[in-house]
This record gives C-alpha cells, structure tokens and sequence, in this order.
C-alpha cells in the first residue's frame, strides 16, 4: 500500500477532527488530483475490494480497533438498543436522543451500510443446490478481499512477534567474555 492509501484508509475510518468525511473528500484530503471527477472516481476505486483488496482490508482492520478500542460489539449494539427500548416502555423523556446516540454508534462501529440491493426474486424460492451456488459466487467475488485481510493480519503479527523476540534481546543482559571465566 502507498502512504497515500493509508492516508485515504485513515481518513474514511477517522474523518477529519472525528466528523466524518465522504469518499471524495477523503481522496482529496489524501492528495488525489482534483481535476475533473478523479476524486469521485478515486474514492470509489479506493473502497472497491475487487480493484484495491489491500485499501479495504485496511479499512476493515482500521474499523476493528474503533470497535475494539471503544467496545463497541454488534452484542452489546444490540443489548443497549434493548435496554432504550425497555427504558422507553417505562420513561419516555429523552427517549429519541438516546436512540439517535445509540445509532450513532452503530454507524461508527461500521454496523451500518447505505446500500440499495435490488432482488429479483426471494431466496425462499431457491432450492438448496442453487442457495449454495449463490454462496459460492458471493465467496469468490469476495476472496481477494479475504485474502487481502488475512495478509495484512499475518504481516502485523510477524511484526509484532519481531518486535517482541527484539525487546526480549534487549531486556536480556548477555554473558560477556569476564563473566564465563568467573563462573
């Protein structure tokens, strides 16, 4: 990945001062020309996991520490929901903020997507052979994706073992020539 990428990936994930931010002006803001429509277009193709599987599986990781870091869980989206839900039944003052809030986080945490899927047909209507074919043909669109994210994991826990196997050599005092001859 270029550091231009990263900054994209950075950009989408963070925002800009914690507002977020669209696709276009995080390519902007990461340095793609903005001549013509190349930032529309860059923004787009930089979230497209077909064409930059690396970029989305960065997202993706980027997006796992928000959650991770802030404890944000689809479980416990779910179980809070409940909970103003059930304070709603009792109470309902301050009822629409809590809910806006708690959407709020959901959307942060990447629960939600705006996406429009047109179906043509119900997947009730599909046989067992046919459902697993679909399956199949949603993995393989998304396998360099899948790849991408196991990458990007792999590389990150060897550097973290580097860095670790490094601190250990360096907090472990080594015998020197003296020392073997005094023992």
């Amino acid at each position: 990945m270029t550091p231009q990428q990263m900054k994209f990936a950075n950009l989408i994930v963070y925002g800009v001062e914690g507002n977020p931010i669209t696709k276009t002006e995080a390519a902007r803001l990461a340095g793609y020309s903005d001549k013509g429509n190349w930032c529309s277009v860059a923004g787009s193709d930089l979230t497209n996991p077909v064409k930059y599987p690396l970029v989305c599986a960065y997202i993706s990781n980027l997006r796992d520490e928000v959650r991770q870091k802030y404890g944000i869980s689809f479980e416990g989206h779910l179980e809070e929901l409940g909970k103003i839900r059930d304070r709603g039944k009792k109470d309902s003052k301050n009822l629409a903020a809590a809910a806006t809030t708690e959407i709020a986080r959901g959307k942060a945490a990447g629960f939600y997507i705006d996406q429009k899927i047109v179906r043509h047909g119900k997947i009730d209507d599909l046989n067992l052979e046919q459902l697993y074919e679909r399956m199949r043909t949603i993995k393989e669109k998304n396998e360099r994706l899948i790849k991408a994210k196991e990458f990007l994991n792999s590389t990150s826990e060897s550097e973290s073992e580097n860095k670790t196997s490094q601190q250990k050599k360096l907090s472990s005092p080594e015998k020197t020539d003296n020392q073997d001859s005094t023992s």
